[in-house]
């Protein structure tokens, strides 16, 4: 059976690229089960739609198997008809959040025959191996396809207990040499010679914000050891001389004391590694400034977490969990620290106005921050977008989901201004900010990175 795995590219545009995790994973395990297969990076080959059709007509095979986030529907769509318009009788086999999300909406109106539903890892080989001896798919769990019409959804799939058990990508799939070429052809990370590798160190989240969608939203937080993180980071540093890790995942440190052990065993590591985590936004206290330089000692060159909103009206619509002061207060303890500290905001919940988009950027100000900014965009699956749908925001959803992209692009107003007060608003106070920060940015929403203000704290 000739299987192809197809890496999509959202953002062609990109200066930096990152490798895939969610898909590095699905083929691992792929490949670990036995399976040999392709694989067509799109992403890091600048492909465009119209050389894939070139490249997947000059083979032909049995399984195509791809996924990406909700935002890239329309390109599933295309690439779904390129393929059944070379292969008619071929399996299309679609994962992440645009199966995840919309399953339904996934295989009546597009070409793609199999939706894989939420993690992935196992559904996948068990899919693979009845496809290839011709049995009925109808026991795979964690699916849903189209029979004589009508959709099917077989057993809902239980998450992995011990993700220590699922081990790590293998990232000799990739060409991962051009994947550094990108970073080091990107000044705004070529500040050393860094060759970074992404760590997925967790699964999931356990909070609940009304605007997000990721591929194991409901499911329970799960987190690799410590023990076999650090062999993973080990294991980088020796094959690929990786000097920087980012972990990668929705909530790396769920609790100060899981942050502090981590930092003291990347410490006590017989190399320097430098690394970045996510966390949320209330996480350390004034208290903690001690923990924190652990963190620093152990090579930890910036956090990243949301304030999203410094409107308490809208922290409490995205069921945040969140105030200010706590973020606030995570601020300057990172500072203090030796950290240097990330956010990100979204703009265009209902309740926005001219004043609360001042209220957040004004917080930014004071704690010495440029976010990376996003406008609000209702994703499937979430209360927002249910809103969204029930007060005549979202009338049609197929019309939404082929002209939605990136959040740093306006797709949709929820608010009472209108279109051009919002973005002329949003724009002009982003711009101002960034001229307070001494940063001069092509664009205050097209940046690669949380930005680092000019004018730093002493760290």
């Amino acid at each position: 059976m000739n299987i192809v795995f197809i890496n999509v590219s959202l953002r062609p545009d990109a200066r930096v690229r990152r490798m895939p995790v969610g898909l590095a994973f699905i083929m691992t395990a792929v490949r670990r089960s036995g399976f040999d297969f392709d694989l067509i990076n799109m992403d890091i080959n600048s492909t465009t739609i119209e050389e894939l059709g070139e490249i997947l007509g000059s083979k032909e095979y049995d399984v195509y198997a791809f996924g990406c986030i909700v935002t890239g529907y329309k390109i599933v769509n295309n690439i779904a008809d390129i393929i059944k318009a070379i292969n008619p009788t071929s399996t299309i086999i679609a994962g992440n959040t645009v199966a995840t999300s919309i399953p339904e909406i996934l295989l009546d109106n597009t070409k793609v025959d199999i939706a894989v539903l939420g993690e992935g890892d196992v559904t996948i080989v068990e899919l693979l191996k009845k496809l290839e001896n011709g049995d009925n798919i109808s026991s795979v769990q964690g699916i849903a396809y189209k029979e004589n019409g009508k959709i099917v959804y077989t057993q809902e799939r239980a998450v992995v207990p011990n993700i220590d058990t699922l081990g790590f990508p293998d990232w000799e799939i990739f060409d991962y040499e051009k994947y550094f070429e990108f970073e080091r052809s990107d000044s705004a990370t070529s500040a050393f010679d860094k060759i970074s590798f992404p760590v997925n160190s967790a699964r999931g989240c356990p909070f609940r914000c009304t605007f997000c969608c990721h591929a194991f939203k409901g499911k329970k937080y799960r987190r690799y050891s410590e023990d076999m993180i650090i062999e993973e980071i080990k294991r980088l540093n020796t094959r690929y001389n990786c000097n920087f890790v980012y972990f990668w995942d929705e909530l790396s440190f769920s609790t100060r004391e899981r942050a502090l052990a981590m930092a003291e065993k990347i410490r006590d590591l017989d190399f320097r590694i430098n690394w970045e985590a996510p966390t949320r936004g209330d996480l350390f206290r004034k208290e903690d400034v001690g923990i924190i330089k652990t963190l620093k000692d152990s090579g930890c060159s910036g956090i990243s977490f949301s304030l999203e909103n410094a409107s308490p009206e809208i922290l409490k619509a995205m069921n945040k969990k969140l105030n200010v002061s706590q973020f606030v207060e995570q601020v300057n303890a990172l500072w203090e620290g030796g950290v240097t500290p990330f956010t990100s905001v979204i703009f265009g919940y209902p309740q926005e106005t001219p004043e609360t988009i001042q209220r957040t950027l004004d917080v930014c100000e004071e704690c010495n921050i440029f976010p990376s900014v996003g406008f609000l965009l209702p994703l499937p699956a979430t209360p927002i977008y249910e809103w969204a749908k029930e007060n005549g925001h979202i009338v049609n959803e197929m019309e939404y989901l082929e002209r939605i992209g990136d959040r740093q692009d306006f797709h949709i107003n929820l608010t009472t201004m209108s279109d051009e007060e919002f973005v002329e608003t949003v724009t002009t106070k982003l711009e101002a900010l960034a001229e307070k920060q001494g940063l001069k940015l092509e664009s205050v929403f097209k940046t690669v990175m949380y930005q680092k203000p000019k004018y730093q704290r002493d760290v």
